[in-house]
């Protein structure tokens, strides 16, 4: 009741307000928030865009935002993205859920580069520090041709920080310290950057430590707790006018994580924990810039990657015959990019290659039985999977009112996996070696294609429509995989499954001036050949081809600056998906969900904000989900910026869920357990900038 309350009273309040100042003048021009209204991103084309003009939903999340916020994940930041929540399995790891769709059906890119890993139990989205991203944008679909398997859900591409060139040599550092109440611990983060105008520099560090979190009702949520650390290097020289060349390096490691949620193939009673988990990115780009020719740049990009996964799983159930199981993989991806944009009058064309390889080795499962005796197997043979694909994007100025994007994609995959034994080590020698499962290849031809229109309809006014055909490689684990599910029975992958395939329609309104932005749209996602779990024989299951499914739904949001320095805002998002296969809605629906919220910022040096986020109920759940009830939080923020010296200061303290809601996120993977979200929770920051 007091939850329901505090919500009505904060509608009330920025109706009040909003009907208050409707006719006050606009803010001005030098307003430093005004220029964040309609976003500028580049995912998208490959290019500058701004949202009003790009066809499909997109949505961009910047450094201001996370610093305000202090997230745990950066799920926790995209998820003020309408149409965008997060998949919990545990406050370090979370998956992001694009209208419906996630962990493998979503591309993850940091700086640009493609992060290939198992989704199954997640640890992408906790492979960055929040504190080292610039921003954050996202493609709610298939809305690009610069992006190949597994675009069906969208894109979410991390840019982190990094040095500049400058017309003067500069140095700039940061420093900030953390703390959080709930999940206790402390946070550091520092960086360190030189600034010329024929090259830069840029160095990051920093360190996190949190214990068990506990969830509105004042119980501890077990084996919740994180430790990481992350680094990064780079450097980039201006050879001339026309060539810039830059040198990446990142490394995140993160031990003892406990992953409350268990993941998707696990079941329920054992602790599942990371013991270590570890990211190695370094990346080369070199970007040509002619002058005088239809060729506008010309940007070539390589990457090296490298992904340690070691999980330990233990505490299972009485009936079990383990007491530990220690699963473990390395994930290595390298890729190549080659990226051109064209000028041709009234054309803008992108066009280019992108090639990678991911392959998992060293996989293994080091179990340990309750007599004492130890073995080791493997769900994986050694796989690999190659993709090269060529791609164009053309946006043509049909007039001054109308703009046609069109693109499309065509990809090589190409997938083998070496033999599969029962056992590489069996307890007793006794026990013998037997083959599992034959090596194998697969190799498809596929693509996607995409037309897009804006109509500038009015001054302020925008249209956007698009259509797309795209597709999901099955990968590695779709393919090769190999579970016991206990009781006899056994889980196979399938290597002659065939891509899955998505027709995407959106449609988008778009309203911005100097002080006021919004944006509705409405988009329908029709899929087809879901690859699922099938069973083929009271032993033996298998992933198929099976299912079709549909996913349709609607999005609006709002930013209003009413006076100098205040703004109010507010999102919402519905969706909704069946599986027309079966005639059961599909599992990873979001409920119908939304934040508001007013902020004040004005030239001084404080500023605070206050924000309600809400889920309704959700009950639209196939056979054996667990239903999630509505929910409401209520967030506090507050800060002061100042100089001292020729430093600049801030200092901010928060409370999220001030009330100490107990909730939990439908989107939670966890089986026969409610897992909850943290219950209230004090922060405190401080960052000093140079």
């Amino acid at each position: 009741m007091r939850m329901r309350l505090s919500y009505c009273v904060v509608q009330i309040l920025l109706v009040a307000v909003m009907g208050v100042t409707a006719f006050s003048e606009e803010v001005p021009p030098d307003d430093k928030r005004v220029g964040r209204l309609d976003e500028v991103v580049v995912t998208a084309r490959g290019t500058d865009s701004r949202i009003s003009q790009t066809p499909g939903g997109v949505g961009v999340i910047d450094a201001d935002v996370v610093s305000e916020q202090q997230p745990m994940s950066l799920t926790n930041a995209t998820r003020r993205i309408p149409g965008v929540e997060k998949s919990s399995d545990s406050a370090w790891g979370s998956a992001i859920n694009i209208r419906g769709l996630g962990r493998n059906s979503v591309i993850f890119l940091i700086d640009g580069c493609r992060v290939n890993t198992a989704t199954d139990i997640n640890a992408q989205f906790g492979l960055v520090n929040p504190s080292d991203i610039e921003r954050i944008e996202v493609l709610k679909g298939p809305v690009s041709a610069l992006y190949g398997s597994g675009s069906i859900g969208g894109v979410v591409n991390v840019i982190t920080k990094k040095g500049r060139f400058t017309e003067t040599p500069q140095w700039h550092g940061e420093t900030a310290l953390s703390y959080t109440d709930n999940p206790e611990g402390v946070g550091t983060y520092g960086n360190l950057s030189f600034n010329s105008p024929d090259r830069w520099a840029f160095a990051s560090g920093s360190y996190r430590d949190h214990d068990s979190y506990e969830a509105g009702d004042g119980d501890a949520v077990a084996n919740s707790q994180f430790r990481d650390s992350h680094a990064k290097a780079g450097a980039g020289v201006k050879w001339n006018a026309l060539n810039v060349t830059e040198l990446q390096g990142q490394y995140s490691e993160a031990r003892g994580v406990g992953i409350p949620g268990k993941g998707l193939s696990l079941p329920s009673g054992p602790d599942v924990t990371y013991t270590r988990t570890s990211l190695a990115l370094l990346s080369l780009t070199h970007t040509f810039t002619p002058e005088g020719l239809s060729l506008a740049e010309s940007k070539l990009s390589l990457f090296y990657q490298k992904i340690q996964r070691q999980v330990r799983i233990d505490h299972f159930p009485a009936a079990f015959p383990l007491t530990e199981n220690r699963p473990g993989a390395d994930h290595e991806t390298w890729g190549l990019k080659w990226q051109n944009r064209f000028d041709l009058g009234t054309h803008t064309l992108v066009a280019g290659t992108d090639i990678w390889n991911w392959e998992i080795g060293d996989s293994g499962r080091y179990k340990t039985l309750k007599n004492g005796l130890t073995g080791e197997d493997s769900s994986l043979g050694d796989v690999e999977q190659f993709s090269g694909g060529i791609f164009a994007e053309d946006d043509w100025q049909l007039s001054e009112r109308f703009v046609l994007n069109i693109g499309g994609r065509a990809d090589y995959i190409e997938a083998e996996s070496n033999d599969l034994y029962n056992w590489t080590d069996p307890p007793t020698p006794s026990i013998p070696i037997s083959l599992r499962r034959e090596g194998d290849t697969y190799d498809d031809v596929s693509w996607n294609a995409h037309a897009g229109l804006t109509w500038n309809l009015l001054p302020r006014w925008s249209m956007t429509f698009i259509s797309a055909s795209s597709y999901r490689a099955p990968d590695l684990m779709d393919r090769f995989k190999y579970i016991s599910l206990g009781g006899g029975i056994e889980l196979f992958g399938n290597p002659d499954l065939d891509p899955e395939r998505s027709l995407f329609f959106e449609y988008g309104l778009h309203y911005n001036t100097r002080n006021l932005r919004f944006t509705a749209s409405a988009y329908a996602n029709y899929l087809d050949d879901l690859i699922t779990e099938k069973v083929i024989s009271d032993t033996v299951h298998r992933m198929e081809n099976v299912d079709e499914a549909e996913i349709y739904g609607a999005e609006f949001d709002v930013e209003w600056f009413f006076l100098p320095g205040w703004a109010a805002y507010a999102n919402v998002a519905v969706t909704d998906g069946e599986d027309t296969t079966t005639d059961e809605d599909l599992p990873f629906i979001p409920p119908l969900n939304g934040l508001v919220g007013v902020r004040y910022d004005h030239s001084a040096g404080f500023w605070g904000s206050l924000e309600l986020e809400w889920a309704a109920k959700q009950d639209d759940v196939p056979s054996g989900r667990m239903e999630s009830g509505s929910w409401e939080t209520m967030n506090v923020r507050a800060g002061y910026r100042f100089p001292m010296g020729k430093t600049r200061q801030e200092i901010m303290v928060g409370v999220d869920n001030l009330f100490d809601k107990e909730y939990r996120n439908y989107l939670s993977t966890s089986r026969d357990i409610e897992l909850k979200e943290p219950g209230i929770s004090f922060l405190a920051a401080w960052k000093m900038r140079f």
